[in-house]
């Protein structure tokens, strides 16, 4: 077996729209504070390759990762079933599509992107060799927090305190305080580490408009520069309700934050390098699948009933199009048209009584005792401990946003039929889930059984 780690960049020119924080803020870029980058690993076994890309990307919709695939597999060899992509989840990088309203994609950016990461992924097979694997899981505390049972989707609190060395969730319960490192080696020397926790990358905010990869970006970047020549991929966990303790602030506590919060995390990896223990990786073997989710019955009629209720909220006298007047949090102009483009979007999908109900790729991929199991959705934090109960494997990694947007929400988020489970499956033009709070653990467990 040899293996190969490489990157190319991705980085968007100025101008071009960042994504996330809220509809139409037309965020265009307007400083690069770090390059984004393709980041891959490269495997050969005998006639058999495989590839892990990692994207500095807030996510790729279906049709993005699709083509993605279809242009690494045609530049490298590699079949696409055994290509498993990933994106890091950072709102301050370029709108690639998939999500109504959350920043206007560029032609020339998508265009142009698929090719740029494939050249990545020519590298990382041109410097394949030899490498032993270790292993670590390690301590990673006041980094992360539930933002539906705590207080992390909110200011509050002085950003002092949520900076503080010992700044800790009120409910550490409700994320997952670990960070996992699984780290290559050539001749002793570093040349890969993937290092994989669940928090939402959202250090930057809705009121900065620079690029770079948020704190798990600029710690991937610090761990490559302390070992010249490795390449270090961070892999979202369980991340849907998970956010950073500073959020939603202005630029200067913005700055702070990162620069604090991207510290932290380098040095829960860097404690993770030193503990690693080393492991047996006996074959690289990946698995992947289109499954199509139960989706609430919402009718067709309902769903034109719904438009006109909204189309008229827009006729009225005085209307504007500023994007916050209305009744905050959830019933803005803003989020009225989002909800708007998105009923449209869903009727057009209609196929006679019959609602749309696109495929969402699961994917999984076992390096020996680790195994990767990866959905196309943010996933919520309590969905994680089924899976790993499930699956047979010694290391098991929930990996989210492999291949797709959106969110797969818990049964009591369901339950409050707010943003994450009406919303934004509206965002992205798609019917609500009814269950996914079940069938993502079953699927991913059938999954991680079928690589045993």
């Amino acid at each position: 077996m040899k293996v190969g780690f490489a990157q190319s960049d991705i980085t968007p020119r100025l101008g071009v729209q960042l994504v996330g924080y809220g509809p139409y803020r037309n965020r265009a870029a307007n400083k690069i504070t770090a390059p984004l980058f393709a980041r891959s690993m490269a495997v050969t076994q005998g006639k058999h390759r495989t590839v892990l890309i990692n994207l500095e990307l807030c996510g790729t919709p279906r049709p993005l990762a699709l083509r993605i695939r279809e242009v690494v597999a045609a530049r490298t060899g590699c079949a696409e079933a055994d290509i498993f992509l990933t994106a890091t989840h950072t709102h301050s990088g370029p709108a690639v599509g998939g999500m109504l309203g959350w920043g206007a994609d560029d032609a020339m950016y998508l265009e142009t992107l698929p090719a740029r990461i494939a050249d990545g992924v020519v590298k990382a097979f041109a410097v394949q060799r030899a490498v032993t694997w270790r292993y670590a899981e390690v301590p990673c505390e006041g980094i992360a927090m539930n933002r539906e049972s705590d207080k992390g989707g909110l200011m509050f609190d002085p950003i002092e305190v949520r900076l503080a060395p010992d700044f800790r969730p009120a409910r550490p319960q409700d994320t997952d305080p670990t960070v996992r490192v699984l780290a290559a080696y050539t001749r002793g020397k570093l040349c890969g580490v993937l290092h994989h926790f669940g928090c939402h990358a959202v250090v930057g905010s809705e009121q900065t408009f620079d690029v770079h990869g948020d704190f798990v970006g600029l710690a991937s970047a610090a761990i490559e520069r302390a070992h010249p020549g490795a390449t270090a991929m961070f892999l979202p966990g369980a991340m849907g309700d998970i956010n950073p303790p500073v959020v939603h602030r202005a630029p200067a506590e913005t700055k702070r934050g990162l620069r604090v919060l991207t510290q932290k995390y380098v040095t829960a990896i860097k404690h993770g390098l030193k503990a690693t223990q080393p492991i047996s990786v006996d074959a690289v073997q990946g698995l992947q699948r289109d499954v199509r989710f139960t989706r609430k019955p919402w009718s067709q009629k309902w769903v034109g009933k719904r438009i006109k209720e909204l189309e008229k909220i827009f006729t009225q006298p005085g209307i504007t199009d500023i994007t916050n007047v209305g009744v905050p949090p959830l019933q803005t102009n803003g989020l009225n048209m989002a909800r708007l483009e998105g009923f449209r979007a869903v009727l057009a999908g209609y196929k006679g009584a019959k609602g749309p109900n696109p495929p969402v790729r699961v994917q999984g991929l076992r390096i020996g005792p680790v195994v990767l199991l990866g959905v196309g959705l943010e996933v919520f934090h309590s969905l994680q401990a089924p899976i790993l109960k499930g699956s047979p494997h010694p290391h098991t990694w929930l990996v989210s946003l492999t291949g797709g947007v959106g969110y797969a929400p818990d049964k009591v988020a369901c339950a409050k039929k707010g943003y994450t489970d009406d919303l934004v499956p509206l965002i992205v033009g798609e019917l609500p889930y009814a269950k996914i709070y079940e069938e993502v653990p079953h699927e991913l467990v059938k999954l991680a059984r079928d690589l045993a």
